[in-house]
């Protein structure tokens, strides 16, 4: 009898739906719009027009069906146990074939969307380290197949590192949930505390997007002709002339967005981090969230590269920490391969760095940038204020005083001081076996590495910075790099010294 998956095999029929609607909405997306326009002027069509449109649209929507099951019968999938590899072939016009060896995988994981919630199918995302090799997301399994595959990849990878330790996910989840402890569990009140005090602005730019969004497609379809904005805006300064006036309600608009931006991040982090359960085994911490997206993650010590805690004062006082893991990952960006726990409290972050550092922290020496980070920060924060004045000069030239006195104060009282608390702020620590960077004012972050894990270290020196002995840092690892700006010569000898410990250390860095 052949091995399973020995075979090339499609996804699970119910894939030709999940396909199906996902190529319909795109269809929506492109051509939405359009259909917002006819419905916003109204026409009036002939019964022979109307038909006409109606068999276009049946016609779309059975080209629409045919490529779906063309590209349901051209993904297949089978594992390789000869060459020991997972190899993919999909593409409807073009065949694409991505094999990917047993040894590049680092985890098997699942994702369920919403929509494949409701068909009854999950994603199962093959993740690769270290490599430019394209991760494998197979997007419609039925849920026995979706945990036979994740099973015996993990069993193929564990063998093919030769690691007797490696416990498989799948028989972690099935077997080891009696032995799981919760660390961590996100409750309706926690995650509402989180959504009223993080993402400020995150809200107010997904508003500014979104409008933006609606006025280009309404101008492209010429629903807002360039004469009425004119007018609008023509109205405003008239309504509004002087600079006090303007002011006041520019800060009252500002505010009622800002509280609609609030009130759409909580949102947000309500569907991303619904139910988030964090358990810990006896050699893994289970992280399962999401109401939307349901994702199930297995972090394991050697994978984990990176640590980012974050945080900010009102946050500290609700006692309420978010950690953000880099795993090692083909993706050199912390931001991209990190998986984030919000709403953690102190005693729960620590157990979780206990749990995933190998070393205990030990204090070290801190460094400090030079001032002149701080001068070059307030000339850089001093040109979209220099660029407002001369734009005023133009739209207002008879107010360049009070408009002159503003921005004044705005430098004066809120530019300058941020920028020197954020330079005040910025630190690096490096001890026998970390390197720690401290930064931020409101949101405050702390990036926690571990040397035996350092792949390589990064000194540049501009050509401006030679005669005052300053240099660039990147520490660089599997999982994203962490930079550390215009600091003095003293801080190569620590770095020399981070080397040698990493070529001490005999302990595998993946």
């Amino acid at each position: 009898m052949p091995k399973a998956f020995s075979q090339p095999q499609t996804q699970s029929k119910l894939g030709i739906v999940f396909i199906f609607l996902g190529q319909s909405v795109k269809f929506v997306r492109i051509f939405g719009a359009a259909g917002i326009y006819f419905i916003l002027k109204g026409f009036e069509a002939e019964a022979r027009l109307v038909t006409i449109a109606l068999s276009i649209l049946f016609g779309v929507l059975l080209l629409l069906l045919g490529f779906s099951y063309v590209s349901f019968q051209r993904f297949r999938f089978h594992i390789d146990y000869v060459n020991r590899e997972f190899i993919l072939q999909k593409g409807v016009f073009n065949t694409e074939v991505i094999s990917l060896p047993f040894s590049k995988i680092q985890q098997v994981y699942f994702k369920r969307s919403l929509l494949q919630r409701l068909i009854g199918v999950y994603s199962v995302i093959l993740d690769t380290a270290g490599s430019s090799a394209q991760e494998i997301n197979i997007k419609a399994l039925s849920e026995s197949e979706a945990r036979d595959l994740q099973k015996i990849l993990m069993e193929e990878v564990a063998a093919e590192k030769q690691e007797e330790t490696t416990v498989l996910e799948s028989t972690q989840e099935q077997n080891s949930r009696e032995d799981a402890v919760a660390v961590h569990k996100l409750s309706v009140i926690s995650l509402l505390k989180l959504g009223l005090t993080s993402n400020y602005f995150r809200g107010v730019w997904l508003i500014l997007i979104f409008l933006g969004s609606i006025y280009q497609q309404a101008g492209d379809f010429q629903l807002i002709e360039e004469s009425q904005y004119q007018e609008g805006i023509r109205g405003y300064l008239e309504a509004y002339s002087k600079p006090v006036e303007l002011l006041v309600l520019t800060a009252l608009v500002f505010v009622g967005v800002f509280l609609l931006g609030i009130l759409i991040s909580s949102i947000e982090i309500f569907i991303k981090y619904f139910d988030l359960t964090l358990r810990q085994t006896k050699d893994s911490l289970e992280l399962e969230m999401g109401l939307k997206t349901n994702t199930k993650i297995s972090l394991k010590p050697r994978r984990v590269q990176l640590m980012r805690i974050v945080t900010n004062p009102v946050q500290k006082r609700l006692n309420l920490n978010e950690a953000q893991i880099a795993i090692a990952s083909s993706r050199d960006d912390l931001q991209k391969s990190q998986i984030s726990i919000p709403g953690m409290q102190r005693m729960q972050l620590e157990r979780v760095k206990k749990f995933l550092f190998t070393y205990r922290m030990r204090p070290g020496r801190v460094f400090k940038p030079a001032f002149i980070l701080y001068i070059r920060l307030i000339i850089t924060a001093g040109i979209p204020l220099l660029l407002t004045a001369i734009v005023g000069s133009i739209v207002v030239p008879n107010y360049m005083v009070e408009i002159g006195l503003v921005l004044v104060i705005i430098y004066g009282g809120l530019v300058l001081p941020y920028q020197f608390f954020w330079y005040r702020a910025l630190s690096l620590e490096i001890t026998p076996e970390f390197v720690i960077k401290r930064k931020g004012v409101w949101t405050q972050k702390t990036e926690i590495l571990e040397l035996y894990k350092l792949q390589s270290v990064t000194v540049s020196q501009p050509f401006w910075y030679k005669s005052r002995g300053l240099y660039n840092y990147t520490f660089h690892t599997a999982g994203g790099d962490v930079s550390f700006p215009v600091t003095t010569s003293k801080m190569q000898r620590y770095i020399n010294y981070a080397l040698y410990r990493v070529e001490i250390d005999k302990k595998a860095w993946m």
